[in-house]
């Protein structure tokens, strides 16, 4: 029989266990807080990719992390600012009415037009990216003609004539009036005309809208619930990376 007997000092065993969680339990928090701020991250792209339809990497991209330390212990996950005007995922996120576009404003403000312009909508005319957006090179290229941006020198017009002389066979856009028959059978918004190519037999201009004006913004839906799906998961996801956080800490306690 082998007897083992062991005499320890119980109180300054206890200060020291007592004084190594003291010391490592605001490192351990940190770990535990950035670790399930970089799990929210990834589950906040996965939510994005499930609510909308092949969105864009700046819908992808617009939060950030700002990691903790032993000192704030407090780390975020928040929405990376937006230039101008409410972010459109907080109308995804809530629902309502969402905010007017920065050319939009340019149609209601400086377009000499006699009917509403409350949103501008594309068509299924309407050029689009890879991502189903609509481009600001088209945008741009129609609010020049129509010599309604809001830096005047980027207002072109529409050139009839090349440098060469001959006539352009650019697309050329235009307004009709809410009176105008093209408008009372199309509906009011913005229209290009193209003309045909040399030698074909039919000469003339194909007319298509690209553009469509309604009376209001558009109305959105709640779709994308951040603050909620996001707050349970940080919840369930904190208690465990505390665990592992704590043990990691300690096992490297000196």
């Amino acid at each position: 029989m082998i007897t083992i007997q062991t005499k320890v000092e119980s109180a300054a065993l206890q200060r020291r266990l007592s004084n190594i969680v003291s010391s490592q339990m605001p490192y351990a928090t940190a770990l535990a807080i950035n670790s399930t701020l970089k799990t929210l991250y990834r589950y906040n792209q996965a939510l994005m990719k499930q609510s909308f339809s092949n969105p864009v990497p700046y819908t992808l991209n617009a939060f950030y992390i700002t990691y903790a330390n032993k000192e704030t212990q407090v780390g975020s996950l928040q929405r990376k600012e937006k230039a101008a005007g409410r972010h459109y995922l907080e109308v995804q996120s809530k629902g309502g009415q969402r905010p007017r576009k920065a050319f939009e404003t340019n149609f209601v403000m400086r377009l000499p037009y006699k009917g509403i312009v409350g949103a501008v909508l594309p068509t299924e005319n309407t050029p689009v990216n890879s991502y189903g957006v609509v481009p600001m090179s088209f945008l741009n290229k129609v609010m020049s003609q129509l010599q309604i941006q809001k830096d005047s020198a980027q207002n072109t017009g529409y050139e009839k004539r090349t440098k060469s002389g001959r006539r352009s066979r650019a697309q050329r856009y235009f307004v009709p009036e809410p009176s105008h028959p093209l408008a009372q059978r199309g509906g009011p918004g913005v229209y290009a005309t193209k003309p045909d190519a040399l030698g074909k037999k039919r000469q003339g201009s194909r007319v298509t809208k690209v553009l469509n004006f309604t009376d209001a913004l558009p109305m959105y839906q709640k779709r994308y619930d951040f603050d909620g799906k996001l707050n349970n998961a940080a919840n369930t996801m904190l208690t465990k990376n505390m665990r592992k956080a704590i043990i990691k800490a300690l096992s490297s306690a000196r």
